[in-house]
């Protein structure tokens, strides 16, 4: 009896602990309740402003374009004028159409600007027929001292396109004939250039002629030295080298031969440079001047290509007796000027003659 009556006080205590319990959560969110409403109305005025001034804000950032058109029918290739105006907030820098050369079915001709407003014409033209969308017309923009582009566009306009109306009851008529238009001052320009560049050459290749025909009335003092000066001059230069005494005997061969390979080359037009001893001989056998030397020939070449080929050794008087060879060679082929302008019977050419 005793412990039953302890076990109900001992449930009945804890169940007074449990209410003081919950009378305590419930004040305490009764005033938690009471701070959230408070915080609330204090901030509710802050929220209020900034929910009415940041759209006015950002709206007064972007820029508005307002398109409009003259009339709402327009028959078929006709040029629409689509007026454009914009409202520019403070801090815009530039602003022009972002166009390319068409705009959804229509081409774009032309854009320009009326003045210094903020108000563009554009002209667009298109074949479609019946009822036509123009799109909207964007414009790029920069705000301040921001480096990117920002993008406006204006509104989309609704237009009617007629085509042209064809009377099959009609009288059939011929195509009208071009129109002859008036000429202006830029038509005649291109002629006008054309003209004045044919005449400036003209007058060059009159005035180029003159000087060339008074260069050919001059007579100069200047020759072109004649082949065999040139041979005889070079022979004097190899004699100076004085090459053989050095032991060059196969270089001192060489210059000499060679130095008469040209002279021949230029005395009778042989190609005598890259021909060999004997086809050399063969070939003079045709020039009666050379049959006059054709022993110092037959020496100077002989000794050579022995000197060359088969390492033969000259005596002193040898190099010598070929050097006076050459010399001959040359002397005897000299031409003989028999009347003024002709050499050996051939008239002189004006290219001989040294400018």
């Amino acid at each position: 009896m005793v412990k039953g009556m302890r076990n109900w006080e001992w449930r009945m205590g804890n169940e007074d602990e449990k209410v003081r319990n919950w009378e305590e959560e419930t004040r305490n969110a009764k005033w938690r309740m009471r701070n959230r409403k408070a915080l609330v109305k204090s901030c509710f005025p802050i929220l209020l402003l900034l929910t009415l001034v940041l759209p006015l804000k950002l709206f007064a950032q972007e820029v508005g374009l307002t398109a409009k058109v003259d009339s709402s029918h327009y028959r078929l290739a006709d040029v629409i004028t689509v007026h454009i105006e914009a409202r520019l907030p403070q801090g815009v820098d530039s602003i022009a159409p972002a166009l390319r050369d068409s705009l959804g079915s229509f081409e774009v001709i032309g854009v320009a600007r009326e003045g210094t407003q903020p108000l563009w014409s554009v002209q667009l033209m298109t074949l479609d027929t019946g009822k036509v969308f123009i799109p909207p017309i964007p414009f790029s923009y920069r705000v301040g001292n921001d480096t990117g582009m920002r993008t406006a566009s204006s509104n989309p306009l609704f237009l009617t396109v007629s085509g042209v109306t064809v009377d099959t009851q009609g009288e059939i008529k011929d195509i009208k004939p071009p129109v002859d238009a008036p000429w202006k001052f830029e038509d005649v320009v291109p002629y006008l250039i054309g003209f004045l560049v044919l005449a400036g050459a003209g007058w060059w290749y009159y005035y180029y002629r003159k000087k060339q025909q008074e260069r050919v009335s001059v007579v100069h003092s200047r020759i072109a030295p004649a082949p065999h000066a040139e041979a005889l001059k070079a022979l004097r230069l190899v004699e100076e080298k004085k090459l053989w005494q050095q032991g060059k005997v196969k270089q001192y061969y060489s210059e000499v031969t060679e130095i008469i390979r040209k002279f021949f080359e230029g005395r009778w037009g042989i190609v005598a440079l890259e021909m060999t001893s004997d086809e050399i001989l063969q070939q003079m056998k045709h020039f009666p001047e050379a049959l006059k030397v054709w022993k110092e020939m037959q020496s100077l070449f002989t000794t050579a290509d022995l000197v060359k080929f088969a390492k033969y050794e000259p005596t002193p008087a040898e190099h010598e007796n070929e050097l006076r060879c050459a010399y001959d060679i040359v002397r005897g082929m000299v031409p003989v000027v028999k009347a003024l302008g002709e050499v050996d019977g051939q008239p002189v050419e004006a290219g001989n003659v040294r400018r």
